[in-house]
């Protein structure tokens, strides 16, 4: 049975997924241009740290709490298994990187974005962590699009 601890589980999950995202995207297209805002920079890698961090937890919550012995075994059982058997299985995987990456991002502005501006090295090393950070946050959203349309 859905509690509204968990509805408000999910929702968090969902909407901290999406918040976090863009806020990765953020610094991905400031981090693109010619004088970078160092603010902003810091602003919004801590928004995408802490927005993965607790997307994370909430989605944890609700796994093990419903998913895990409720919809697991609906979906495995239904016309979509491999929804679960593939997406879900990479997603409990992958996103595990997430919060770990965005901190490291989120350290690098932090203690050396003053250095930005004249090491290029440094920048584009960002710029990648960036750029791997959104791009692994959309495709995880999607396999979580994939996985709750086979729950249906």
């Amino acid at each position: 049975m859905i509690t509204p601890l968990l509805t408000f589980s999910l929702i968090t999950h969902v909407i901290l997924g999406i918040v976090a995202v863009a806020a990765s995207y953020a610094v991905w297209l400031e981090l693109l241009k010619k004088s970078p805002s160092l603010s902003f920079l810091k602003k919004s890698s801590l928004i995408s740290f802490f927005s993965y961090l607790l997307s994370w937890l909430s989605g944890g919550y609700y796994y093990v709490v419903y998913y895990g012995d409720i919809q697991k075994p609906k979906i495995i059982a239904g016309a979509y298994p491999w929804a679960h058997k593939i997406f879900t299985e990479a997603k409990e995987h992958i996103f595990l990187f997430l919060p770990f990456t965005a901190l490291a991002l989120l350290l690098i502005l932090w203690k050396a974005g003053g250095d930005l501006p004249q090491n290029e090295l440094l920048r584009k090393g960002a710029v990648f962590l960036a750029a791997t950070i959104t791009v692994i946050g959309i495709l995880i959203a999607l396999a979580g699009i994939i996985i709750s349309g086979a729950t249906r």
